[in-house]
């Protein structure tokens, strides 16, 4: 199915760049550069367990088509490619690098979107703010102290607590969406994913139901109050007919402030694909799936002033039926020096509950780095 997706977007890619209609189209190209150093002091039942220092990179280059139409209507092609080196969480599509090739129609009816993007959930959800790249969802932090409720590999993906508030089960995986037009500040979506496994996202992909479809439905809300301005989100997807996700998320902001946060519960319906406790092969290991129930929430501070950004969050995720638990605290600044580059300074607590001490960590890790862009 996936391969359709694509074979549709390189199609529609073709037709678009004809040479009659080149000089109409509007080409785009991108490039980034992300560059992070951590040194980690663990705790003492943990200081013998990973590396101090850890040095991680991360290449982005973005390129894209558009062109507009009569009548409101635009059509845009996009090809995102990622690359990283040294990063413990090899989330991409292929492991350490990958991609995501969509397009994105846009009329007076809305804006439908084909290929590998996040579902509308993901793309609505308002959580805790950040400043620069060091968040407290699917957070850089466990670059420079692992933990091990969070998997991903070359050979394993287990997730035994949630690691967003975010809807993120079936990441970039191709899939079919809509966007409504606003309506009184209301924006409502719904994304339809026909194979739920994804690198990009928590499922293993030799999960019995990883070929499974999902629907995600979402809706996004923004005010003005005032006092303050309100954005706001909501979240529910059903993934393999019988994991139940809902995501809540709201922020406001004055003057230069913004405080806010968001809350995520997942449940497994039924007895179909039941959560693996004890498994019997190497490719799934124990507790693999068990971040399909649980819970996970977040809270934070945020200020902006000029070209200075700084955050301060919490994050905590728990399973429901085991003693897995993640907890992390998060100091984050960027200071903006222009549009091409940027720096950054965070420093964080974490604690990271598996079933044993050995299936644990904690520890503060102080992390910098600086972003180039082109």
């Amino acid at each position: 199915m996936q391969k359709k997706f694509l074979f549709y977007i390189l199609a529609s890619t073709v037709l678009t760049l004809h040479p009659s209609l080149a000089q109409e189209t509007k080409l785009s190209a991108a490039a980034a550069w992300d560059s992070f150093y951590g040194y980690t002091f663990f705790d003492k039942d943990y200081k013998h367990k990973d590396h101090r220092q850890h040095f991680t990179n991360l290449f982005e280059v973005n390129l894209g088509a558009e062109k507009e139409f009569d009548n409101g209507w635009s059509l845009a092609l996009y090809a995102d490619l990622y690359a990283g080196i040294n990063k413990r969480q090899r989330n991409y599509s292929n492991g350490l690098w990958g991609h995501e090739i969509y397009a994105i129609i846009d009329n007076p009816y809305g804006r439908a979107m084909i290929g590998e993007t996040q579902n509308v959930a993901a793309q609505f959800h308002i959580n805790a703010p950040k400043a620069g790249k060091f968040g407290i969802n699917d957070s850089e932090v466990t670059n420079f102290i692992a933990n091990p409720n969070w998997l991903k590999d070359k050979h394993h993906t287990a997730f035994r607590t949630l690691n967003s508030t975010a809807i993120n089960t079936d990441g970039t995986v191709a899939k079919l969406s809509y966007i409504s037009p606003e309506i009184h500040n209301i924006t409502l979506g719904i994304s339809y994913i026909p194979d739920t496994y994804s690198r990009t996202g928590l499922v293993n992909r030799d999960a019995r139901y990883a070929e499974d479809d999902g629907y995600v439905g979402a809706a996004y809300y923004t005010a003005d109050l005032g006092f303050a301005e309100l954005e706001s989100s909501l979240g529910y997807a059903v993934f393999n007919k019988d994991d139940r996700d809902l995501s809540l998320g709201a922020s406001l902001y004055r003057l230069g402030w913004t405080i806010g946060g968001s809350w995520r519960k997942t449940d497994v319906e039924g007895k179909d694909y039941p959560i693996t406790h004890i498994s019997n092969t190497p490719k799934l290991p124990d507790l693999f799936d068990n971040y399909r129930e649980g819970q996970a929430w977040d809270i934070g501070i945020g200020y902006q002033f000029g070209p200075l950004k700084t955050a301060l969050s919490y994050f905590e995720s728990k399973a429901k039926n085991t003693s897995n638990k993640d907890k992390i605290w998060l100091l984050s600044n960027e200071f903006r020096y222009d549009k091409h580059l940027a720096l950054y300074l965070a420093a964080a607590k974490t604690d990271f509950e598996g079933a044993s001490n050995a299936e644990s960590n904690r520890g503060w890790a102080l992390m910098s780095g600086f972003s180039v862009g082109f």
